[in-house]
């Protein structure tokens, strides 16, 4: 299981916060598009990935339709959130407080 964060410039709050929540999502090392390439908007989100964490302030309209288009394809859940650390740690306990524990195993 993976956990894929797309346009942090700073990956650690958001790997902490869901180790935390939901350690399992870590097993395997994060993956981090910064969004500042011109290449990461045609980028594949990787098989494995269990869940994206989108920070909406540092990425562009076309990555995010980019990013989107394909999680929806793989049923992959996404979670927005802006710049702001409380905010995502919000969303991501009320997201991981809504799954099945069985989910993250």
């Amino acid at each position: 299981m993976s956990l894929l964060i797309v346009g942090a410039d700073n990956v650690r709050t958001i790997e902490n916060e869901v180790a935390r929540l939901a350690p399992a999502l870590l097993d395997t090392p994060t993956e981090h598009w910064s969004g500042r390439k011109a290449g990461d908007s045609r980028r594949v989100i990787p098989s494995r990935t269990r869940l994206v964490v989108v920070v909406c302030a540092r990425v562009n309209h076309e990555l995010l339709r980019h990013v989107r288009r394909q999680a929806e394809k793989s049923d992959v859940p996404l979670i927005y959130c802006r710049h702001s650390a409380l905010e995502m740690r919000e969303k991501l306990a009320e997201f991981i407080g809504r799954q099945p524990a069985a989910a993250w195993q």
